[in-house]
């Protein structure tokens, strides 16, 4: 069977390969690092076993920087024992096997979305000019930032010598500042700014972030329960400060938790189980 139509999806090993989807040549094959799309797929006409293999068809980009097109042909050069260039290399029709290409996501359709928030400035004064970025997951977070290099600029910067000048001019917004000398803004300005972007959350990360909140609730958990605990309250502060730096605070938990049916019913007591054995450790 041959899939030719862009849109077209073969799954294969728990993963889809779809015609026109972006893939990555990973490390089974001489490929490995190069980005393409898939043109064509072509199955056995009688696929009645799961170990067929499919032929994808695919057609890379050439490599953009020079160390990756040298590391390329050098790759070829030895495997086919003769000076190989990029050129030579008939990317536009590369047949691969599934286990040679990761599947790539399109993350503005694929991902779940979040709303970021950018401090965004940049300036110039005499000639001299700079810039920056600095995100926020948190829109007061990133007000709080402008406030405060917004502040620290007026009263520090350039701004109010700029004030003097006849050619100032001066534009706002709730989440914007920035002012200039008419005719010479390439020169003399500055600006501040938020922007709210979205940006789409890779699976990886969310899950990064869900584990990073398990154990920082894990953590507040545990020291509820033996902050009340006279083995506690009998250490010292370095030691207090040690014993919530454990690595495995939620695994501890989750192996007290594991014996029981009735996971909100046994959860607290897991905790408490949890925080006794820690602080066994500091009284032996």
């Amino acid at each position: 069977m041959i899939y030719k139509e862009p849109g077209e999806k073969l799954m294969y090993e728990n993963a889809a390969y779809i015609v026109g989807g972006r893939v990555l040549a990973n490390e089974a094959s001489e490929y490995d690092g190069l980005f393409g799309r898939i043109l064509e797929i072509r199955t056995d006409d009688d696929r009645e076993t799961e170990n067929d293999t499919p032929d994808i068809y695919c057609a890379f980009d050439p490599p953009p920087l020079s160390v990756a097109r040298a590391a390329l042909e050098q790759t070829f050069s030895q495997l086919y024992d003769t000076p190989k260039r990029v050129e030579e290399l008939g990317l536009d029709l590369v047949i691969m096997a599934p286990e040679m290409l990761t599947p790539l996501a399109v993350p503005e359709q694929e991902y779940a979305q979040a709303d970021l928030y950018v401090v965004v400035s940049h300036w110039a004064t005499d000639g001299e000019f700079g810039s920056y970025e600095i995100p926020f997951t948190n829109l007061v977070d990133a007000r709080r930032q402008f406030h405060d290099d917004l502040t620290a600029e007026l009263n520090d910067g350039c701004i109010e010598k700029w004030r003097e000048n006849s050619q100032f001019v001066e534009e706002e917004t709730a989440e914007s500042y920035e002012c200039y000398l008419d005719g010479e803004y390439c020169e003399n300005h500055f600006l501040i700014a938020v922007e709210k972007r979205s940006l789409p959350l890779a699976p990886q990360f969310i899950r990064t972030v869900a584990t990073i909140y398990d154990d920082e609730c894990a953590q507040k958990d545990l020291l509820e329960k033996a902050g009340k605990l006279p083995e506690y309250l009998a250490l010292t502060e370095a030691q207090k400060k040690q014993l919530l730096q454990d690595e495995d605070i939620r695994g501890r938990i989750n192996h007290y938790l594991g014996r029981c049916d009735a996971y909100w019913d046994c959860y607290w007591d897991a905790v408490s189980e949890a925080a006794q054995e820690l602080l066994r450790n500091y009284h032996l």
